[in-house]
C-alpha cells in the first residue's frame, strides 16, 4: 500500500497540509474531493515524490521512502496529469511515447512495436503505433498515457480530473477502463468533482478541506446535503431557500417522446420548481427536447392558458423557453468562442453581461476570453447567462449541475431559486435523488419514458 503517516506540509508559515494520514491500497479505486485549495495537489505531490514533507512520513508497503519523481515511477507510482500534452512527445510515433526509453535503446524496432501495441490493447486501443501521438484526440492520448504507466509496471495510478475535458462516451470508458485495471490489482487514486464518477467506481472517497481530512469512506453513503458540509463546512440546505409555487398553472403539456413510443402529461405551475427525475436513458432528456421542440415531432403545450403547437426550436424561444442541455459542451457553447459572444450580447449591452456574470459568480479574466478556458462550472453559468439577459418565462434545465463542483452546484441552486421567486418555472432533471430533493417543489420520476407511480400530475 502507498501511504501518508500525519504527514503535514507548509510553505514557510502557510500550511496546506495539516496531520494528514491518507491510504492507497492495491486493487482499489480511491476518489479524492476538495474544493480549489484544499490540498489535493499537494496530497498528490507528496505521493509521487514531487515534494517532500514536512512532517510525517510516505510509506511504500509499510516501508517509510524519500523518493523523487523518478524514482517513485520505477517502484510503480505513477501520476497521470491533466495536462496530456506536456506529459507526451507529440511528434514522436506512439510506440515510442508507450514503450519506456532505457528500453528504446536496447530493444529492435519491431519489438517495440509489438510491446507497445500490446499494452494499448490493454487500455482498449487498437491503432497504428508508427502515428504520431499528436495526430489524436485527447481520449486516445490519455489511453496512451496510462499504457505508458503500465509498460512502467504501475502499482498505483494517481489521475487528476481525467474526464475533465472528454465526452460523456469517452469519459464512461475511461472510468470501464479504470474498473478493469483495479481488477488486476492496480490501486487507483482519482481526483474528481463529478458525483456520478465517485458514486460509480469508488470504493474509498476522501473530503479534503482546508489541508484536513473532513471524511473518508463510501461515497455512495452520502446525500447532497452531506458533500456539500464535508467540502464547505457548511449546510447546503441552509442555504437553498426553496420558493413556494402561485396557484396560477404555466404549463399543461401533452408531449409524444418518439424514442420510447410514449406520451406523457404534467402540469407545472407559476414561481415551481419541478423536479424530473430518472436514470440515463429513463427519458429525461427526451422530455426536455420535447419541450423545446428538438424531438422531430410537433408538441401540444398550453402556456399560461394559450395553446401552442411547438414543432422546433424557435417556436419555443419566441414562446419564451430557455434550454441549458445537458452536454453543453456540444450543444450549449461554442468554446473557441468568446464568453461575450456566447452570451450573445449586442452593442451596448457589455454592463449587462458584466452584471448576468457577477450575479452568477462567474470566474473569468475578460468577457474576451474563450470559454474553452473556464472550468465546467463557469461553463455551466455562460450557458445560463445568456438565456438570463433574454428574461424567459420557463427554463428547462437537463442535467445542469452534472460534471461541476460543489461551490457552482450551490450558485445554480440558489439561481433556480431565485428564478422562481421571480415568477418563473423551472423543469430541473437531475439523476440524482438528493438533488431534487434540495432543490424541486415536486419531483416526477420516469422510466423508459413513462412516469413512475409516483409520477404525472
Amino acid at each position: 500500500m502507498l501511504r501518508l503517516e500525519r504527514v503535514t506540509k507548509r510553505y514557510g508559515d502557510v500550511t496546506v497540509l495539516d496531520d494528514v494520514s491518507f491510504t492507497l491500497r492495491r486493487g482499489e479505486i480511491h476518489g479524492l474531493l476538495g474544493l480549489n485549495g484544499a490540498g489535493k495537489s499537494t496530497l498528490v505531490k507528496l505521493l509521487s515524490g514531487a515534494i517532500i514533507p514536512t512532517s510525517g512520513t510516505v510509506e511504500l508497503d509499510e516501508t517509510a521512502v524519500t523518493f523523487t519523481p523518478a524514482e517513485a515511477i520505477r517502484r510503480g507510482v505513477i501520476t497521470v496529469s491533466q495536462e496530456v500534452d506536456d506529459a507526451l512527445y507529440l511528434d514522436l510515433p506512439i510506440y515510442e511515447n508507450v514503450v519506456p526509453w532505457q528500453a528504446v535503446e536496447r530493444i529492435r524496432p519491431r519489438e517495440l512495436k509489438q510491446r507497445a501495441a500490446a499494452y494499448l490493447e490493454r487500455v482498449g486501443l487498437e491503432i497504428d503505433v508508427t502515428e504520431p501521438v499528436g495526430r489524436f484526440p485527447l481520449s486516445v492520448k490519455q489511453r496512451v498515457l496510462i499504457a505508458r504507466s503500465l509498460a512502467s509496471d504501475a502499482a498505483y495510478l494517481l489521475l487528476d480530473e481525467p474526464t475533465a475535458a472528454l465526452s460523456t462516451d469517452d469519459a464512461a470508458a475511461l472510468l470501464t477502463l479504470l474498473q478493469s485495471l483495479a481488477a488486476e490489482d492496480v490501486g487507483i487514486l482519482l481526483i474528481t468533482h463529478r458525483s456520478d464518477e465517485l458514486s460509480r467506481i469508488t470504493t474509498t472517497t476522501t473530503f479534503l478541506r482546508d489541508g484536513r481530512i473532513a471524511y473518508e469512506g463510501p461515497f455512495q453513503a452520502l446525500s447532497e446535503r452531506d458533500i456539500h458540509t464535508y467540502l464547505s463546512g457548511s449546510d447546503m440546505a441552509e442555504a437553498v431557500e426553496k420558493a413556494v409555487p402561485e396557484t396560477e398553472i404555466r404549463i399543461q403539456a401533452d408531449l409524444t417522446l418518439p424514442t420510447f413510443g410514449t406520451r406523457l402529461s404534467f402540469t407545472a405551475y407559476k414561481g415551481e420548481v419541478v423536479g424530473i427525475g430518472g436514470v440515463t436513458g429513463s427519458g429525461k432528456t427526451e422530455l426536455i427536447e420535447a419541450l423545446f421542440g428538438l424531438s422531430g415531432v410537433e408538441q401540444q403545450v398550453t402556456l399560461d392558458g394559450k395553446p401552442l403547437k411547438i414543432r422546433e426550436p424557435r417556436q419555443a424561444v419566441r414562446s419564451g423557453f430557455a434550454l441549458v442541455p445537458e452536454e453543453r459542451r456540444k450543444q450549449g457553447l461554442f468554446l473557441d468562442d468568446s464568453i461575450e459572444r456566447n452570451v450573445l450580447a449586442i452593442e451596448g449591452k457589455a454592463n449587462a453581461i458584466t452584471r448576468v456574470l457577477a450575479s452568477l459568480r462567474v470566474k473569468y479574466d475578460q468577457v474576451g476570453q474563450p470559454v474553452r478556458e473556464l472550468s465546467g462550472g463557469n461553463q455551466q453559468k455562460v450557458v445560463l447567462s445568456k438565456w438570463l439577459l433574454e428574461d424567459r418565462d420557463v427554463y428547462l434545465l437537463d442535467e445542469p449541475t452534472k460534471g461541476v463542483d460543489v461551490t457552482a452546484k450551490r450558485d445554480i441552486y440558489e439561481l433556480v431559486t431565485r428564478l422562481a421567486k421571480d415568477g418563473k418555472t423551472v423543469i430541473f432533471t437531475s439523476s440524482e435523488p438528493h438533488e431534487l430533493e434540495l432543490v424541486a417543489n415536486r419531483t416526477l420520476w420516469l422510466d423508459r419514458g413513462r412516469w413512475q407511480q409516483k409520477g404525472g400530475v
